[in-house]
């Protein structure tokens, strides 16, 4: 595999395990309330915003409380999985010792909170490997588009040819590959049905980041 100066890594779905409790969100969230979740909720909340699955779960099961509230209680759901239970997925610390040996650059560009992802980063103990993190939150924009790939690009100090970024969903691989960036896409459970699609996208393709250990 060609040497890169600089990585961006995603984070939920790529260096950690947790894509897994963001899919089962909705359905945690009901059953905390004591309320069988129909069977194609996922289906139902997938193209949602959090503001639009608080406002459906509202109407929906007619509860007695602001979407504000729901929000804020969906919310200490996941905050507590951040700060108690998500790992890193196999051979993600020895990866990024080895980049660092090699004196490369890496960072953060995820859509989760800064809050969240830097909860899970210190508590697993890989927060000092990156030089920043960024946030869709503060960008303002998904990963449909580059925003967060081009502004991870300046703070590094390279050019989107330069710089590696590592991602397991496919709507993320698309935007970094057609930005200029090079592509690693990263198997995750959550896009198993997509892989042909990823494996085309992506430059490269993992299952682990143990095929990279000794390339």
């Amino acid at each position: 595999m060609k040497r890169f100066k600089y990585s961006i890594f995603d984070l939920d779905g790529t260096l950690l395990d947790s894509m897994s409790a963001w899919r089962n969100l909705g359905r945690d969230y009901l059953l905390s309330k004591d309320i069988n979740p129909p069977e194609n909720l996922n289906k139902i909340l997938a193209s949602m915003s959090m503001a639009e699955s608080a406002e459906y779960f509202k109407q929906a099961f007619n509860f007695n409380i602001s979407s504000k509230v729901i929000i804020a209680e969906v919310n200490e759901l996941i905050t507590y999985k951040y700060r108690n239970d998500f790992v890193l997925k196999p051979f993600v610390k020895e990866y990024l010792q080895k980049l660092k040996d090699e004196n490369v650059k890496m960072s953060i560009a995820t859509a989760t909170s800064l809050k969240l992802a830097k909860m899970a980063l210190e508590r697993n103990d890989i927060i000092d490997y990156f030089q920043f993190v960024l946030s869709c939150d503060e960008i303002g924009v998904g990963k449909n588009k580059p925003d967060i790939f081009f502004m991870a690009a300046n703070k590094l100090g390279g050019n989107p040819e330069s710089i590696a970024v590592y991602e397991d969903a496919d709507f993320a691989l698309i935007t970094a590959k057609e930005a200029g960036f090079f592509t690693i896409g990263v198997y995750d459970e959550s896009f198993k049905d997509k892989r042909e699609d990823i494996e085309s996208i992506s430059n490269i393709y993992i299952e682990s980041f143990k095929e990279l250990l000794y390339n």
